[in-house]
């Protein structure tokens, strides 16, 4: 795939100086950009202590990102499917890179069988729980708990990256991570320069410099509407 110009090499600058803005601009009342601290509110939601539930603060992060978790759905993700939650989650890594999976690992990792699908497929909803979690809050659920090896979605960065819908948004970004391109590489390279102090992963580093570039551009942020699909 063609990545947008700003992932290559002779941008490398121009998108540390995004990721620096992002999470270092203070906006009105000295308050940061909120999705700053969606990535270590309450100390991450892959630190060892609750890596394999969903909680409380993991809904809050996620709303940090503009999207909303509804009651019937924090309470199911909480509570109700907590099990099945912690089921699956212990069986996805939160040590991987998505760069790091080897493409004939792909299908055990992010394949449709695999415990990341079927925790997809279990945010999503099913006909006898309906929740309203479209794919671009399932991403960000999803990318609290496995902030290395799961990407976000959205409006902004899917168009960017050439995706019209969230279907195939893991084999995307896993080519895109793993052709031989040094994107991996230019990721950290980005973070580094940035000057920021978090440690946050090369898939948010690679979120974050898409967002505020589609941003600039004038790429709308839209609601996450799909809900049924």
């Amino acid at each position: 795939m063609t990545l947008p110009k700003i992932l290559s090499q002779s941008k490398i600058d121009e998108a540390a100086a995004l990721v620096g803005e992002y999470y270092t601009k203070l906006y009105r009342n000295d308050l940061p950009q909120t999705g700053s601290r969606f990535d270590d509110w309450a100390g991450g939601g892959d630190k060892r202590e609750v890596a394999h539930v969903i909680t409380a603060d993991d809904v809050l992060a996620v709303s940090f990102l503009s999207v909303h978790v509804t009651a019937r759905a924090a309470i199911g993700l909480i509570e109700t499917h907590a099990d099945e939650v912690a089921e699956l989650l212990e069986r996805i890594p939160t040590d991987l890179d998505l760069s790091a999976v080897a493409p004939h690992e792909y299908a055990e990792v992010l394949g449709s069988q695999s415990p990341a699908n079927q925790l997809w497929r279990l945010l999503r909803g099913s006909d006898s729980y309906r929740w309203g979690v479209g794919p671009t809050t399932a991403s960000k659920i999803m990318a609290r708990k496995r902030p290395r090896l799961m990407p976000i979605y959205d409006s902004v960065v899917g168009p960017l990256m050439g995706l019209n819908n969230s279907d195939t948004q893991w084999r995307t970004w896993h080519a895109a991570l793993t052709d031989g391109g040094g994107l991996p590489e230019r990721l950290t390279a980005i973070r580094e320069k940035s000057g920021i102090v978090l440690p946050i992963s090369r898939l948010r580093t690679m979120d974050v410099v898409l967002w505020m570039h589609g941003k600039k551009l004038g790429m709308i942020v839209q609601e996450d509407e799909d809900v049924s699909s």
